[in-house]
């Protein structure tokens, strides 16, 4: 029995060096942020106002306001929540663009129209459900690993996410 115990702990050991557990956090938030941007997109559309969701890189958090008048501005009577991330993660330039393997990102946030509301860069949804801008949207762990770093990316036309991971400096979708 105690054989099985020390043989049990050994094999453990050996294999807790190969778990990513801030690989497993990244992929948790990136999760998390393509939820709060499909809910917002949802929002915009069965409610049919527009939905500003702008991205907080010193803080770390996403704002989500929901625009009852589609004045893109905070007005009093309109709801806005916070949505921070957790274990550290952060938003983060990466070495590469999504879709554009090899090109320079230029920031954390990136998109063909990226509008600064309220201070923030953000992005709109429409009461199409379809979004103001192309946007991709970077994060990673607190140690900045090539192979933690998370992309999610919004279509302009469809407002559609999709969630991808860096893996030997080339971007792949990943399987949700």
């Amino acid at each position: 029995m105690v054989l099985v115990f020390v043989l049990v702990g050994i094999l453990t050991a050996l294999a807790i060096p190969i778990v990513n557990t801030p690989g497993f956090r990244a992929d948790s938030e990136a999760r998390n942020t393509r939820t709060v941007l499909q809910m917002a997109q949802r929002l915009a559309i069965t409610h049919q106002y527009d939905v500003v969701v702008g991205f907080d890189t010193v803080k770390m958090q996403i704002r989500v306001l929901e625009d009852t008048n589609n004045n893109n501005t905070i007005d009093a009577g309109e709801r806005v929540t916070y949505h921070g991330f957790e274990n550290g993660i952060k938003f983060a330039t990466p070495p590469s663009n999504i879709g554009l393997n090899g090109t320079v990102a230029g920031h954390s946030i990136t998109g063909t129209n990226i509008q600064t509301l309220n201070g923030l860069p953000s992005i709109v949804f429409l009461r199409s459900g379809s979004a103001s801008s192309d946007v991709q949207i970077y994060l990673t762990s607190p140690r900045s690993y090539t192979a933690d770093y998370r992309g999610i990316s919004v279509t302009q036309s469809t407002g559609r996410t999709t969630y991808s991971r860096l893996l030997n400096l080339v971007w792949t979708l990943a399987n949700i």
